[in-house]
């Protein structure tokens, strides 16, 4: 009886595997007593220990300059495969990268890394699957570990279930596929959604907004428009709140920029970073009780926001200030740091201290990735391990500002966002983030931007926007509505952890139905979603057009999906 059978965990894996062109080749399962004998490491020790499931191997390591490497060589040869995959379990410390090395029968080398971190796994040192595609006929493999920093690290990379396998694969689903159930507090996505605005009279935009299922907003609250000769004046900021209000809605205050009369662009003296603390203590004190959140800056790690360059102290004198103020006004105001350019951890390791995130409720990101939206889990859980290290599960992690332009989304159309291509890559990429940052568990995660900034289509500051400068609806506003559309009235029950490379799929559960939406973050490469065709109820895309449908073997149902096109989302009985 193979591994397949009995076992409710590995349904998927074996549905996959009966889908395939061929069955999967069990490498090492490390079950035997003798499981090690075509391995040997470098510079470490390997041993079997209890893993994953049932045994597994553990490489124990002390990096101190040279990669340590686990290294398996075939003792005859393996099954040729027309499109061989590796796949594998394993698990590793944040503070390594680990990467796989596989040897084809020419002496080809091909080295994957191996993210600490996916969408489905999200945790540090969690057990991650991975598959990685290879060519050629396999004959060694190597794990491969090496320190992320300059320093000596002692720890230990486990590893199990080792397969060779064909792929692409058809990816078969059901509503018996397991997940790892998210915590209680992820299961909607409405809840934590905001968008970023820049005007404090637009209630035709905020309609909008609210429409396609945003809860809140982020503002600017600019301390030289509120403090005049040393009095406070909210009343335009009161307006917003009430239009938010009649909306059902919340807005998170930027609290940010200079003032004239306090040192102008930054302040840095003693009187300046108290001034600004009034600044901050008044806000609070106004506001004590509505639906509003604080953030301390934007950006202070970018000299555009802290000039003429950023300084982690001077930052942390004005955030421990505002903090201290704030809560002397509001004891319960929900306050986090100002969101740093992408995830810099070294700025934020310096102006945050044990004290000062006392008295924060979240550290801010803007996490901004050169690639797909998907791939800031590993930085991500790098960042919540440092932080639950250095201050405690207390800390929240907010995405106060995160977008995709228009303009610079295609490859194609690498400088107008005002094209259907652009904005339909916008639209593809923000549906994509949003399921991100809720497969992640970010509490709070605000779009950046509800409206354009300019009309300039080469500009790609001007094409953040969900409307474009007119107030038309972009693609990407039709798409977020249709993706909030599609998980109203459903839970979230989790990510389906065994999936191809590059494919996601999420699991909602409705009192009639199951709902997955799948997707794929792999530009040019097109894969096969099945489906028990009676079970399928519906199929439609990224804006609610019926996806074609064909037909595979024993009643089943084939959709194709792709980077390009962006999510579909399947409803089953």
């Amino acid at each position: 009886m193979g591994k397949c059978a009995g076992i409710a965990a590995w349904t998927l894996a074996c549905a996959i595997a009966l889908a395939s062109d061929q069955a999967p080749y069990m490498i090492a399962d490390f079950e035997a007593p003798t499981a090690l004998q075509n391995w040997r490491s470098v510079g470490g020790t390997l041993a079997l220990g209890p893993e994953h499931r049932g045994h597994g191997a553990v490489l124990q390591y002390r990096l101190a300059g040279a990669p340590v490497e686990a290294m398996w060589m075939a003792a005859s040869p393996l099954p040729e495969m027309h499109n061989p995959a590796i796949s594998l379990w394993i698990r590793f410390p944040p503070e390594v990268e680990v990467f796989l090395v596989a040897k084809d029968t020419s002496g080809r080398a091909l080295r994957f890394p191996i993210p600490a971190a996916t969408l489905e796994h999200p945790k540090a040192g969690d057990w991650q699957y991975t598959r990685a595609r290879i060519k050629g006929q396999l004959a060694e493999i190597a794990i491969s570990v090496q320190s992320l920093a300059r320093v000596t690290v002692e720890g230990s990379v486990s590893f199990d279930d080792i397969q060779l396998r064909e792929s692409p694969e058809i990816f078969s689903i059901d509503a018996a596929v397991p997940v790892s159930p998210p915590p209680p507090e992820s299961v909607e996505l409405a809840p934590r959604l905001g968008v970023n605005i820049h005007l404090l009279q637009d209630d035709p935009a905020l309609d909008q907004a609210r429409a396609a299922g945003f809860r809140f907003v982020r503002m600017d609250m600019l301390w030289s428009n509120v403090e005049r000769g040393g009095r406070f004046r909210f009343f335009a900021y009161d307006a917003l709140l009430r239009a938010l209000d009649a909306r059902g809605m919340g807005v998170l205050w930027i609290l940010d920029y200079g003032h004239p009369d306090h040192g102008g662009s930054v302040p840095r003296t003693l009187p300046d970073i108290a001034a600004f603390g009034r600044f901050a203590e008044a806000a609070a004190a106004r506001f004590k009780g509505r639906n509003v959140r604080y953030e301390i800056w934007n950006e202070p790690d970018t000299s555009q926001f802290w000039g003429p360059s950023p300084n982690a102290s001077e930052y942390a004198a004005l955030l421990r200030e505002a903090v201290a103020a704030i809560r002397r006004a509001d004891p319960s105001a929900r306050v986090s740091s100002g969101g740093l350019s992408r995830l810099d951890i070294a700025f934020l390791s310096r102006a945050v201290d044990t004290n000062l995130a006392a008295g924060l409720s979240a550290i801010g990101i803007h996490p901004y990735p050169k690639a797909g939206p998907e791939t800031i889990a590993p930085e991500l859980a790098i960042l919540r391990e440092w932080a639950a290290r250095a201050f405690g599960e207390r800390l929240e992690i907010w995405d106060t500002e995160w977008g995709y332009s228009s303009a610079n989304a295609p490859k194609e159309a690498p400088s107008n966002g005002h094209t259907e291509a652009g904005r339909r890559r916008q639209a593809v990429l923000a549906v994509r983030e949003l399921l991100t940052v809720w497969a992640a568990g970010l509490p709070l995660a605000v779009w950046y931007d509800l409206r354009d900034d300019g009309p300039d289509p080469a500009n790609p500051e001007h094409n953040y926007g969900l409307l474009d400068a007119s107030d038309n609806e972009k693609p990407a506003m039709r798409a977020i509505g249709m993706l909030m559309g599609a998980v109203r009235g459903r839970k979230y029950a989790g990510m389906i952890q065994q999936t191809p490379a590059g494919i996601h799929a999420m699991r909602l559960d409705g009192a009639k139905d199951t709902a997955f939406i799948v997707w794929s973050d792999l530009p040019g490469d097109r894969r096969t979603v099945e489906f028990a065709r009676p079970s399928l109820i519906s199929a439609t895309d990224l804006m609610g057009k019926s996806v074609k449908v064909k037909d595979g073997p024993s009643g089943r149902a084939r959709v194709e999906i792709d980077d390009a096109s962006g999510p579909i989302y399947a409803v089953i009985r």
